[in-house]
């Protein structure tokens, strides 16, 4: 009989994350729900239930306290045993600004939330797969692992998870962890919904920067997700895979024509 396979989706109440637990559901995996919102995270695990999870629990975590981390490793242990996959979505967003109007308070935050969070999250279940021999890590990236986007405090950060996830698999694939991310794009969530509603976003401009001219669903970072953990990417590591319906091509090659267009080849 198969062994029942667990993953903790850390940052699963909502978004991106929920959207990954709900597929790893659906696929039979027991899920831990971590975050910090209680009714939000016990509504995902009891929809995670629902969707074929054999077991899924909410355990309350702050990632930006290095202790709850190690509380959630602790706890999800004793609740399962060494799990299988760990995914580190929990982050913060920023608004666009520049260099030097950077507040070093929010600097602080972002950097102690989006990059050493994922860090604590990789440390403390890294080392259980590395006692069992096996095991996948899912960190969360962004299109500003790869861009200068004028998010000066979140775009280092990003920079940054792509490194960590570079030299984590390396030092943990002789081990039998596999280290990967994704790098999600304009994603539909429901804060982007919200922005849109409110005319803070123009869906259609937003649309027009990818090569699909759409938006990335949180299903999509979800599939991708589930396969990077999965069997079938087993001799996959060290990648960045980004879901962003082609916006790091797009721009690129749209600025370029801009200055070179293609002209029609001349009638014979």
């Amino acid at each position: 009989m198969a062994e029942t396979r667990t993953a903790v989706v850390v940052g699963g109440t909502s978004g991106i994350g929920q959207a990954i637990a709900m597929r790893f559901a659906e696929d039979g995996y027991r899920v831990a729900v971590a975050g910090r919102d209680a009714a939000r995270g016990k509504a995902v695990a009891a929809a995670c239930e629902t969707a074929g999870a054999p077991a899924a629990r909410f355990f309350r975590t702050d990632v930006g306290d290095p202790a709850s981390v190690e509380a959630l490793g602790k706890a999800v242990e004793d609740e399962f045993g060494v799990p299988h996959v760990i995914i580190n979505c929990a982050g913060l967003l920023q608004s666009g600004k520049r260099v030097l109007d950077q507040d070093l308070e929010e600097d602080e935050k972002m950097w102690r939330v989006n990059y050493r969070g994922t860090l604590v999250g990789c440390q403390v279940f890294g080392r259980m797969m590395s006692a069992a021999g096996r095991g996948a890590i899912l960190n969360v990236g962004s299109l500003a692992s790869f861009a200068p986007l004028s998010l000066p405090a979140y775009t280092p950060g990003k920079h940054a998870v792509m490194a960590l996830t570079q030299i984590l698999a390396a030092e943990l694939g002789p081990h039998g962890v596999r280290v990967n991310a994704v790098a999600p794009g304009y994603t539909l969530s429901d804060g982007l919904k919200d922005k849109i509603a409110r005319g803070e976003r123009n869906p259609e401009a937003i649309k027009a920067t990818t090569a699909l001219r759409c938006f990335v669903e949180p299903r999509d970072v979800a599939e991708a997700a589930l396969f990077l953990c999965s069997e079938r990417a087993g001799s996959i590591t060290g990648v960045t895979l980004p879901v962003d319906a082609g916006w790091l091509v797009q721009a690129p090659y749209a600025h370029y024509l801009q200055g070179n267009p293609i002209r029609p080849a001349p009638v014979a």
